[in-house]
Parts: C-alpha cells; structure tokens; sequence
C-alpha cells in the first residue's frame, strides 16, 4: 500500500511537478531576457524557423547597403574638394582671358613683363591645385589616386616643359606664320605623348592622350553591379574638346601651354605681327579652355545629384529591410509582457501546489 502511494502519491506527484518548474522556469528567463533586451533572441539559433530564414537572408542585404552609403558619402566628399580645385583653375582661366586682351592693346614692355609673371606665377598655383587631395587621395588622378597627378617639386613654371615652350616663344620670328608654328609646336610639346613625353609634368599613368586619360575616371560603386564616374583626371578630353594641332584635347594641358606661353612674352617683340597673331590664338583657346572647364563643373554637378538621388534610395531601402529585420528579430513588447506573467503566475501556482504536497499525510489518500 506505501509503495503505490509513493509511486502515484505525492512523490510521482512532486516528480511531475518539478519538471513543469523547470521548464516553465526556463520559459521566466527567456521571457525575461526578451522583456530586457527586446530581442526574441541573442542568437540566430534562437529564432524559429522563419524569423531565423528572414534574419539571415536581410542582413547581408542591410549590411551590402550601408557599404554602398558609404562609397557614395566618399565619392560625395571627393566631388565637393574637386568642384573647389576645378572653380580655382576656371579663375585662373579667366584671369588669362582679361590679360590675354589687355595684350592686344598697345601695352609698353613693363606691362608685357607684369602680364608675364602673373602667368608664370599662376603656373605654380595650377600646379598646386592639380594635387588637390581628399584625405589620401589626389582627386585628379584617376584611379592612380595615390600618386600626385603633377610630378616635380620644382613648379610649373620652372619645368622642362616650360623652359622648351619658353625657348619655342623666345626664337618666334616676326611673320603670322611664325605664331602658328610656336603653337602647333608648344601643342605638341603638352600633349606629353610619344616624342614628347620625356617633357610631360604629369605622372606615367596620367602621360596618355586626353582621350585615353577619360577612360581613368575613379568609379564608385553605388549598387550591385552598378558604379558611377566620380571626379575628373587632370589631362583628360572634356565634351567639345579634341586633339588637334593647336590643342591637346585636354582643357588643362591646353591652360597650362597658354600659361608658359605667356610667360615667356616678356622675350617676344610686341610689335611684330606674330605676336599679335600668337595673342589673339591664345585668346581664342583660352576661351575655349573657360567653356570646356565651366562644362565639366556642370558634369560634376550633376554627378554629385545623382548621387545624392542614389543615397536617398539606398536610405529608403536600408529602412525598410531594417523594418523587416526588426519584425524577424524583435520581440512584441505587449505579447512577451502577457507571456511573462502567465508564466510566472503558473509558476507560483506550482510552488504553492508543491507546498501543499509536502504536508500531506497518508490519511490524505484515504
């Protein structure tokens, strides 16, 4: 009679009991850690089946987004530098044009010789501005951007390049034909490709034609699969602009040869015909130099809008898969709060039951 009191009385009872605890227990803490963190679970072993397949298939695709937030936040901070450097060499374009014009009236040599230092010392600030950086990076150098775009420590104004374009300007004879044949030969002598390359300022990468130089444009990739052009290469074409023999196809190189002409104006006669003829070539490039310059700003204006449009999207997409993720991973603050308290009050409906086992009799089967 004891025995089958012990096995179906209180101590199979207790049994039973104990293990309901347990497990309810177990259910208090996770409950518990959910009410606390707001999490169904610290892991992603924890999460049933579909919330753990939610979580698992989102997160790459949050974290793939928040990578392309930050290129294109890179990409947006490189454009703003290269916009300031690229508005600074517009200036100096359009300081050449009024000295380029002031040159065409009958100004004596202590005028030319003003005119002339004011171009050589513009030389060394295009140069300076050519080596613009964004932290590290040379925001003209393409995808070399770690290497400076203009070599030297010299100056512009005192490179080989200038020195040959100087010795062209300094042996013009006095005919028009003469002027044309300086700037045919200084044009060839900036385009610092094949015979002339010994004479380029411009590191190796960027030694190339103007068209192949567009082809070195950083990328920023914004998307999968999907980059976009950021910035500008220092001697690259820009839209209406080509190689020929009195440009190089690149707005800077082209600057940067009227800028040593001019700098060596102080040798030339200004009474001859070539320099009048030479002047007012150099007016007409320089004002092609503006138009081209001021077309690339509006180019990178409108790279930076394209951006921004992206990084909105990407914005809207990043909130929406996070939205998604939260559904899968966090807990219902109301639902786990209406859980806990279930639990707890089984919990101590079962203490108290345990309670009450333990003062039992054998009379209280009987």
């Amino acid at each position: 009679m004891s025995t089958s009191v012990g096995l179906y009385g209180a101590s199979g009872v207790s049994y039973v009991l104990d293990q309901a605890i347990d497990k309810l227990s177990d259910q208090e803490t996770d409950l518990t850690a959910q009410a606390s963190s707001g999490m169904k679970s610290s892991s992603y072993a924890g999460l049933d089946s579909s919330s753990r397949t939610a979580a698992l298939d989102l997160s790459p695709q949050i974290t793939a987004i928040s990578t392309w937030q930050t290129s294109i936040s890179s990409a947006q901070t490189t454009l703003t530098v290269t916009q300031s450097a690229l508005t600074q060499i517009s200036s100096i374009a359009t300081t050449l044009s009024t000295n380029l014009l002031s040159l065409q009236g009958n100004l004596g040599q202590n005028e030319v010789d003003t005119i002339a230092t004011s171009a050589k010392s513009a030389l060394d600030t295009l140069g300076t501005l050519l080596n613009t950086q964004s932290g590290a990076d040379y925001v003209f150098a393409g995808t070399d951007s770690y290497t400076a775009p203009v070599t030297g420590t010299s100056g512009l104004s005192s490179s080989d390049l200038a020195e040959s374009i100087g010795t062209l300007v300094s042996n013009m004879g006095t005919s028009s034909d003469d002027a044309a044949t300086v700037l045919q030969q200084a044009t060839s002598d900036a385009s610092g490709t094949g015979d002339s390359a010994s004479l380029s300022v411009f590191s190796s990468a960027l030694s190339v034609s103007a068209d192949s130089a567009k082809n070195l444009t950083s990328k920023a990739v914004v998307g999968n699969g999907d980059t976009v052009d950021v910035g500008m290469v220092a001697t690259q074409s820009t839209e209406g602009m080509s190689a020929s023999d009195t440009s190089t196809g690149s707005p800077i190189r082209d600057l940067m040869r009227n800028l040593m002409i001019v700098a060596s104006l102080g040798d030339a006669s200004t009474s001859s015909s070539s320099f009048s003829d030479l002047v007012t070539s150099l007016k007409s490039s320089t004002s092609d130099i503006s138009t081209s310059l001021s077309a690339e700003e509006g180019s990178l204006g409108i790279q930076q809008t394209q951006l921004t449009s992206q990084s909105t999207l990407l914005s809207t997409m990043s909130t929406m898969l996070s939205t998604q993720l939260g559904d899968a991973r966090e807990a219902d603050a109301a639902t786990v709060s209406v859980q806990l308290s279930a639990v707890q009050d089984q919990l101590e409906a079962s203490y108290t039951l345990i309670s009450d086992l333990k003062s039992m009799t054998l009379a209280s089967y009987i």
